[in-house]
């Protein structure tokens, strides 16, 4: 009888032990699961974050594009200067937005090279406004290592500077040797209105300034010639 007891309780150690090890793998298996799933769901997330930062960023560029073409518009036009030094001042201005670089939490790096001619393309159109449009390789790494590569470029605004520019020297050329200046200020204005353009001339000690404002889309340009000798 003793020894039956003996047994009985052997068996039930054995059991108890088989229990236990069983517990334990099972908690292991879980655990192990919970943490593959955690990680995918964490993956997922990087993904989704980083191309999310990849969009904002690129929406960002296009908007300083399209705010450099505008302020290299403006600065060459009051200057009187030509197409070149639009397109020098519009990649200077977009450049120095890139230089101030982005930080974004979580990301280990955010890399965006400056423009240059081969990654920036500058066209004018025929109506005198421009576009500027390119690739830049830019990457983007989460601190879960996931990337993203490249923003696409493309911008243009409605202003036309070589328009402006055109008629700003012919009006100029006009306005040294006409007999009442403020007559032909106004035969501009009426005959351009359908252009949205706007004439200032301003006599001065020698010549006639003149200046020629673009008022289409909303926007105000003023491009003014400089003296011709």
């Amino acid at each position: 009888m003793i020894r039956e007891e003996r047994g009985a309780a052997a068996t039930l150690a054995i059991f108890v032990v088989f229990v236990i090890l069983c517990s334990v793998a099972a908690l292991h298996t879980f655990e192990a699961g919970y943490r593959r799933q955690l990680n995918t769901l964490q993956q997922r997330m990087a993904t989704d974050t980083t191309k999310a930062v990849a969009a904002a960023v690129e929406a960002e560029l296009n908007g300083a594009l399209k705010d450099a073409i505008a302020a290299g518009m403006y600065e060459s036009g009051r200057r009187g200067e030509n197409r070149d030094k639009v397109e020098e001042r519009l990649r200077t201005y977009f450049n120095q937005r890139i230089e101030n670089g982005w930080s974004y939490s979580n990301f280990e790096n955010i890399f965006v090279p400056v423009s240059d001619e081969n990654s920036l393309l500058i066209e004018w159109l025929p109506d005198g406004s421009l576009r500027a449009y390119g690739y830049l390789d830019a990457s983007f790494r989460h601190v879960m290592g996931t990337r993203a590569y490249g923003v696409k470029l493309d911008a243009g605004i409605v202003p036309r500077y070589g328009r402006m520019m055109h008629i700003a020297y012919r009006v100029y050329a006009e306005a040294q040797t006409v007999p009442d200046v403020a007559a032909f200020e106004a035969e501009l204005n009426e005959n351009y209105a359908a252009e949205r353009l706007w004439f200032k001339l301003t006599p001065t000690d020698s010549r006639v300034r003149v200046t020629v404002y673009e008022l289409y889309g909303g926007r105000v340009i003023a491009a003014e010639n400089k003296e011709l000798e």
